[in-house]
């Protein structure tokens, strides 16, 4: 299995690897299987999974490398909660990566109906995780998980080298599928034409673009190259202008001007 393959971290090579195995992929569903793949293959992995996570209604969508059997999706289907890695994120919001032993004691690991129904029989005993971006009432996390031994520091710091990539891999995928389903669209207009025309000027009209393709504000910031709370301001003013009051309804209201969305009112 990978996971049993070589010990030596990956080197600046590989992460070169894993950057051009993905910064071409524009085709959401191909970026994501690409992602996926070219990380096991990096960190020689046993399993690779890319989870949507909705935290208040245990929904969870999960694309795996391998599939899994159907016992052990309904498993992960309703115990996938319990993981860890996916609890330590919601308390701190770090989406850096982090293993289960950054995380949690092996005993209370092991103790866990998760560990003993799901990753005790796929020999799934160690695991590294982090976050993509994605829309405020969700979480979009990568899992590698192996079965011979922990990853290591060097390991876990590849990852965090590779993440800024893979999140701006992740952003330009949303963006062009935007802009097809724009194109695809009957009467539709551009979103920044539209937002233009519904009152907001040129800046606040590519923050709020952003919100909608799933951005938080810091991605929004290093996108623009502006600050954190300028970006800020920008949110507070097309809220006002849009007559909305959180992040959802201002992204719901993006695609409605843009035509992608039937008018709620």
């Amino acid at each position: 299995m990978p996971g049993n393959g070589h010990e030596n971290p990956p080197d600046a090579e590989q992460l070169l690897a894993v950057v051009g195995d993905v910064c071409g992929l524009l085709d959401i569903e191909e970026l994501r299987q690409g992602m996926l793949a070219s990380l096991r293959r990096a960190l020689a992995s046993d399993w690779v999974s890319l989870n949507e996570v909705t935290p208040h209604t245990a929904e969870i969508v999960t694309i795996m490398q391998p599939d899994a059997s159907p016992e052990l999706w309904a498993v992960w289907a309703e115990l996938g909660h319990e993981n860890p890695l996916l609890r330590y994120y919601l308390r701190t919001q770090d989406g850096r990566a982090y293993r289960f032993s950054d995380v949690i004691e092996r005993e209370e690991l092991e103790a866990l109906p998760l560990y003993r129904e799901l990753y005790a029989p796929m020999d799934a005993h160690h695991q590294i995780a982090f976050t993509l971006p994605a829309a405020p009432d969700r979480v979009l996390a990568i899992a590698l998980s192996r079965a011979a031994r922990d990853y290591s520091d060097a390991e876990r710091d590849f990852v965090n080298r590779a993440r800024p990539f893979l999140i701006q891999a992740y952003l330009n995928a949303i963006a062009y599928e935007s802009l097809r389903a724009v194109e695809r669209a009957p009467n539709g207009a551009p979103p920044h034409a539209a937002l233009r025309a519904a009152g907001l000027t040129k800046r606040e009209s590519e923050v709020l673009h952003l919100l909608a393709l799933g951005s938080s504000n810091h991605h929004i910031a290093a996108a623009l190259g502006i600050s954190y709370r300028t970006v800020g301001k920008h949110l507070e003013h097309a809220f006002r202008k849009l007559g909305v009051g959180d992040r959802s309804s201002a992204a719901g209201r993006v695609w409605e001007l843009a035509g992608l969305v039937g008018a709620s009112g």
